[in-house]
């Protein structure tokens, strides 16, 4: 014997753990569970274990719902059972009213599974009768299901209608009466009750089994024939509201049971189907959805877990099909999964903007499963993952740890399935957690909740992000310039440097979420690739402001990368050299007053002393305020921005008057000149030997003249 006090969650017995102890729960309670279909409270004064006999194995998990306390007995023969209830006699009233209780919970839950289980039955029943009009609706040849032809529904538990049942009820129904008169007449009584009480227990344990068996077996062999239905319902529906969109009257048709479809076009295994199913329900009824309790953390993480699983299985899926159902198309735009969850008015506004989603012509505005094509396709290098390897990266580090040989790496370098595999899993499970805005309650699936703003004010269009980085190309005109060189032997010119604007792919998440961020500057270590930027498909922020600020973020890293391991050596000027060394040194810094010294100390504060951060502020001020000639910077941050990342042509010209901007001019005019005379000389040059220029070095005067 010996009393222990267990924490919530603590599990006492494992399904198939070897009986040879009985418990009394003193304080609290224990789920007895078995799988997510059946768990049975078991509260204080309960016997755990009476319904077994010694050596036998546990039918179910037993796990503390609440911090309890227990005392545990050896339990190898009936008599040891007996010994425990006369070994307490005080609280044996307490005992068998617990033990009768528990009873009726399990009877409840059997009557449920068999309810389950019939409704089972006539929903498939009628499922393939609306079927076989759905095919001729859309007239094509239905497909014979014989399993749903010669299916019937469960057999009625005998004991639910017995006896013993409704003994048990009036047990619990006089329960009052009992503890008051019947139970302390005599201990027998107790001790009699928790005897036949342990007796029904083990027929209800088996008709337990015998009714979820019946459930899983019967979804799991109905699991082809539901795919199907739901797919071409979804196309008959889908079909209705095409005709009424074109005909533009009448209220578009309700979008229902969106998760079935979605879940039938990625054709994921029924287990991880009606988990994923349990979990969202759960989810909907939670009151408080960013609730940090283990349960939800549980649900949460859940949810995520599955959402990708299924997000890549219906991706493959996609790829070998002509027709996606518009339900699949908002889960992998938006990460639409269930019209309840949602809610319906954003149902119906996720149809539309899925509906009449326009692709970016240029192809560098993509959403996530755009770009996923564009990886399987081998149109575009994966992204790097949260240890900053990319997709070759990883493949050395595989083969280096022995965790795969060069043959498989060679192998798997080219494999689009594999490169969509690592980048679902790294970048954009990261990426749409960072975006979402906040990791301890974030979920991948849209949810009504979560929304804050009108989802038309919100959505990041591939045309409104081109618009928010227009307007900063506008002003800083060089941002994405990269310098490249290219040689023309036939003129015995070595080397010519240039420079090509390179615009970054900016991958929008599936998320309603508020924040954008650069993710890599480069692909690999060629300079003269892609950036990869994030950002929330509907983003509650100023898209402008994010934008903005993601091209801060970009003129910082990409300077980085250019100087390597010089990028802060202040003897080969470079802005990022430039910027630490007068956030550094800002104090000694004879240029700038006492009060902007307090207010670069404030800013450095403000941003955890991260130098990136400061500039990517005053970067913000830069191209917000100061193009327009409106003062937000000290003179020292403002000649290095100027410096290395000068306004274009048209606000030059607007601030050539301006007192703070002139000398800023006149010195980069001078610069200018000289390297417009160069070109020159350099232009007059090949036009001595061609008639027409490279096309290289057209670019090159173009963009002087920027």
């Amino acid at each position: 014997m010996g009393k222990m006090d267990i924490t919530k969650g603590h599990i006492l017995h494992q399904r198939y753990d070897t009986v040879n102890t009985v418990e009394i729960i003193l304080k609290g309670g224990v789920a007895i569970k078995s799988g997510e279909d059946i768990s049975i409270l078991a509260g204080q004064g309960t016997i755990l274990g009476a319904c077994y006999q010694p050596g036998e194995q546990y039918y179910h998990d037993y796990v503390a719902s609440e911090d309890s306390t227990i005392i545990t007995y050896d339990y190898s023969s009936e008599e040891d059972l007996i010994s425990v209830m006369m070994s307490t006699p005080s609280i044996l009233p307490i005992m068998a009213s617990a033990n009768t209780g528990m009873l009726n919970r399990g009877l409840t839950i059997l009557d449920g599974l068999y309810e389950q289980g019939c409704s089972l039955c006539a929903d498939l029943k009628a499922d393939y009768s609306e079927y076989r009009e759905v095919c001729a609706g859309l007239m094509i040849q239905p497909e014979s299901y014989d399993e749903i032809d010669a299916l019937e529904p469960p057999e009625a538990p005998a004991i639910l209608s017995g006896w013993q049942a409704d003994l048990c009820r009036a047990y619990h129904e006089k329960d009052e009466l009992l503890r008051k008169d019947y139970y302390p007449a005599d201990v027998n009584f107790c001790v009699g009750t928790i005897m036949n009480g342990a007796q029904l227990a083990r027929s209800i344990q088996s008709q337990l089994e015998l009714a979820v068996n019946f459930i899983r077996e019967t979804k799991a062999n109905a699991a082809d024939f539901t795919r199907e239905y739901h797919m071409q319902k979804a196309k008959l529906d889908e079909a209705k509201r095409q005709e009424k969109l074109g005909a533009g009257s009448g209220k578009l048709p309700a979008i229902e049971n969106a998760m079935n479809t979605i879940l039938a076009f990625a054709a994921v295994d029924n287990d991880l189907a009606e988990a994923f199913r349990r979990d969202i329900r759960s989810f909907m009824k939670a009151p408080d959805k960013t609730e940090k309790s283990d349960d939800m953390r549980r649900i949460r993480r859940n949810i995520t877990e599955n959402f990708y699983t299924i997000y890549e299985a219906a991706f493959f899926k996609s790829q070998t099909v002509n027709d996606i159902p518009a339900e699949v198309k908002m889960f992998f735009l938006f990460g639409f999964v269930d019209e309840e969850l949602a809610g319906i008015e954003n149902t119906a506004a996720l149809y539309k903007y899925a509906v009449l989603w326009e692709d970016d012509p240029s192809g560098t505005v993509l959403s996530a499963y755009d770009w996923l094509c564009k990886i399987y396709h081998g149109e575009a290098q994966p992204s790097k993952n949260e240890l900053d390897n990319d997709w070759s990266e990883y493949l050395r580090e595989q083969v280096r740890t022995s965790a795969m040989t060069q043959e498989a790496a060679d192998e798997l370098s080219k494999d689009g399935t594999a490169m969509v595999r690592f980048e679902l899993s790294n970048m954009i499970a990261a990426a749409n957690k960072m975006t979402y805005g906040n990791i301890f309650s974030f979920i991948p699936a849209f949810y009504e909740e979560a929304v804050v703003r009108p989802l038309e004010e919100c959505l990041a269009s591939p045309k409104r992000v081109h618009e928010a980085l227009d307007k900063v190309r506008d002003i800083d005109y060089s941002c994405f310039y990269r310098q490249t060189f290219i040689s023309y032997p036939e003129m015995k010119i070595n080397r010519f440097d240039y420079h090509v604007e390179v615009l970054p792919y900016i991958i929008l998440m599936p998320n309603f979420g508020r924040r954008g961020s650069m993710w890599q500057e480069i692909e690999g270590r060629r300079r003269t690739t892609p950036a990869h930027m994030v950002l929330s498909v509907f983003h509650s922020e100023n898209l402008n402001d994010t934008i903005l600020r993601m091209c801060g973020q970009f003129r910082w890293e990409m300077c980085k990368r250019i100087q390597g391991v010089h990028y802060s050596d202040i003897t080969d000027p470079s802005l990022t050299a430039d910027y630490g060394n007068y956030l550094q040194f800002y104090r000694k810094n004879h240029d700038i007053s006492d009060d902007v010294k307090e207010k670069v100390k404030l800013a450095l504060r403000r941003n955890g002393n991260n130098y990136r951060n400061v500039f990517v502020a005053d970067y913000e001020l830069f191209i917000k305020n100061e193009a327009l000639g409106l003062p937000r910077l000290n003179k020292v941050a403002r000649e290095i921005l100027f410096r290395y990342c000068t306004f274009s042509r048209k606000y030059r010209d607007a601030l050539s008057l301006n007192p703070q901007y002139q000398p800023l001019m006149e010195h980069w005019s001078v610069k200018q000149g000289t390297k417009d005379h160069l070109l020159d000389v350099f232009t007059r040059k090949i036009l001595t030997m061609k008639d027409t220029l490279p096309a290289e070095v057209r670019k090159e005067a173009e963009f002087m003249k920027m």
